[in-house]
């Protein structure tokens, strides 16, 4: 039978927090051994279209994946892009959770986004039950839910919503209309209350959302929050225990008064899951992304700086003052967005100036620290410092850095190229999207919008069998037919000379753009990605013809 979302298609995303990299650095840094990244296995339950466990495929090629889920039309759409992308290592299937089969195999990662919240209480129970019965002993399962008490407000907004909807059948007029009654509700009265400030926080967040995203998160029948204890309760009913969160920001007490800071930390040391409990309280917290593991692991809770000396860092930061003294004793501010870390270490100095330099490249630790220290002069006449004392201040420093969101870990190294080669290319599966639209997917594992049209055309030319000078001719073309208006910068330009040069000019600055963003890769890559196709192919015709023999 057709679902909901064979009907409204729910739109098609990655989640970086999902990410076998993210799921595998958090576990190595409490304790876990994790699977390695580039040779995982991955299950992704209501996958969609697949689009998720997709992308990490196609930068992955020795890894796993598996994708799940009830609706048939999904399942199709995602299959078609597999076909196209030629991947042999993404496994789409159409399938109800609760007649998932017993010898589904095991999984390094098992993730279910947007779903346990979403499916009746008989399918959540399944979930937990997968994710015991088929996560490997080291593994990490991440489930993300509506949680309390932050949702409160939120169900009060979909019940009045849905008493309006129930009337039109159409699942369009229903979000037309639903959007309407949120706006005249929060606008009704002449003086604004306490009640109408929360139905204009709901609207806006509202406002924000695609509409069919907004059709299945708050219009749907089934959108069951829980309290942390709650979801932490039926997880031990499986034997899981709670690992963390996926971002471990949210578990910070950063902002709050010493008393309630004190409070927290005691809490940690006797009762963690009420620690979390009483933080959901505090933040008033809508939404979570938990991490769990088997029962059985011994959990480090107190992060090692050691630990971190196994992982990449990266991290968009940058001095505050243009002439900053990195090489000197004194204190200086770093800028990462908004947030703003100080240290007067010259080493540590020297370490996020270089990750700022060669963003967004991720560092191994050890190169960092070598890097940094040479920077720093430590080498030449400066003070005597063991490497291993360095490695542990720097190790410090970075897992703090990486608890407040300044400095990204990962336990894999980078895929995409921060500098364009002489022949540039892009990631197939960005090439293949952007010919549907502008939202395409980056090589780090990010959603983008190219808006530009220029930016659009030049991206579809990039799969590596043209040079620059053929690339700038090409866009030229497109400019002078009158296909692809050319930017607005300076005076206006008609002869096709002049044209193309402004092209060649500029096409230096968009290509490191590109790769900024994570969308060119390593030619390498692809050729990687096409022997490991062929290698399985040739495998599994070994494998036909052997069966075919014995028969």
């Amino acid at each position: 039978m057709p679902t909901a979302y064979d009907n409204v298609p729910y739109p098609s995303a990655v989640y970086p927090q999902t990410h076998p990299d993210r799921l595998a650095t958090i576990g190595h840094l409490f304790g876990l051994t994790p699977a390695r990244v580039e040779s995982a296995r991955v299950l992704e339950l209501g996958c969609g279209d697949g689009t998720n466990i997709t992308a990490m495929a196609l930068t992955l090629p020795q890894s796993q994946f598996c994708g799940l889920d009830l609706a048939s039309a999904p399942i199709r759409k995602g299959k078609k892009v597999v076909a196209a992308l030629n991947l042999a290592n993404v496994r789409l299937e159409q399938m109800d959770l609760l007649e998932t089969p017993a010898d589904l195999g095991q999984f390094d990662f098992i993730i279910a986004h947007g779903l346990y919240s979403w499916v009746p209480p008989e399918a959540r129970e399944k979930i937990l039950a997968i994710c015991r019965g088929h996560l490997a002993e080291q593994g990490i399962a991440y489930i993300s839910y509506n949680s309390y008490p932050g949702n409160h407000l939120r169900d009060l907004v979909r019940s009045m919503i849905r008493f309006h909807v129930r009337q039109f059948p159409e699942p369009q007029e229903q979000v037309r209309q639903a959007r309407i009654l949120i706006k005249f509700l929060a606008t009704a009265k002449a003086k604004e209350s306490l009640w109408q400030q929360v139905l204009r926080q709901q609207f806006d967040r509202i406002q924000r959302y695609v509409d069919a995203g907004f059709f299945h998160d708050d219009l749907s029948a089934a959108n069951q929050p829980f309290y942390f204890y709650e979801f932490a309760e039926a997880a031990a009913r499986h034997k899981l225990q709670f690992l963390a969160e996926a971002d471990l920001t949210d578990m910070q007490v950063a902002g709050l008064t010493d008393e309630a800071q004190g409070v927290l930390r005691n809490l940690e040391q006797c009762n963690l899951v009420a620690r979390e409990q009483y933080l959901d309280f505090i933040e008033g917290r809508s939404f979570r992304q938990t991490l769990l593991c088997h029962e059985e692991r011994a959990l480090e809770r107190d992060l090692k700086p050691e630990r971190a000396q196994a992982l990449w860092i990266a991290a968009d930061s940058r001095p505050a003052k243009p002439k900053a003294g990195l090489t000197g004793p004194a204190i200086e501010d770093f800028q990462r967005g908004k947030a703003v870390i100080a240290t007067s270490h010259p080493a540590l100095k020297c370490a996020l100036g270089l990750l700022g330099e060669v963003w967004p490249r991720r560092v191994h630790f050890q190169e960092l620290l070598e890097q940094a220290r040479s920077r720093a002069g430590r080498e030449d006449g400066g003070p005597a410092v063991s490497i291993q004392m360095d490695a542990q201040d720097l190790g410090e420093f970075l897992l703090r850095c990486y608890m407040v969101g300044f400095v990204d870990l990962h336990a894999h190294p980078s895929v995409f190229v921060t500098k364009p080669s002489a022949r540039p290319v892009a990631s197939p599966l960005a090439r293949l999207q952007i010919q549907q639209g502008p939202v395409v997917v980056s090589l780090r594992h990010l959603t983008l919008k190219i808006e530009d049209r220029l930016g659009q055309e030049l991206l579809k030319l990039l799969d590596g069998t043209r040079d620059r000078e053929q690339i700038a001719r090409q866009l030229a073309d497109l400019v002078q037919s009158g296909k692809v208006p050319l930017p607005d910068q300076g005076a206006p330009v008609t002869a096709p000379e002049q044209m193309e040069k402004r092209l060649r000019e500029g096409l230096d600055h968009s290509l490191q753009n590109l790769a900024r963003l994570g969308l060119l890769v390593n030619p390498v890559l692809v050729e990687k990605i096409a022997g490991t196709i062929m290698s399985r192919k040739r495998t599994h015709r070994t494998q036909r013809k052997g069966d075919l023999d014995r028969r």
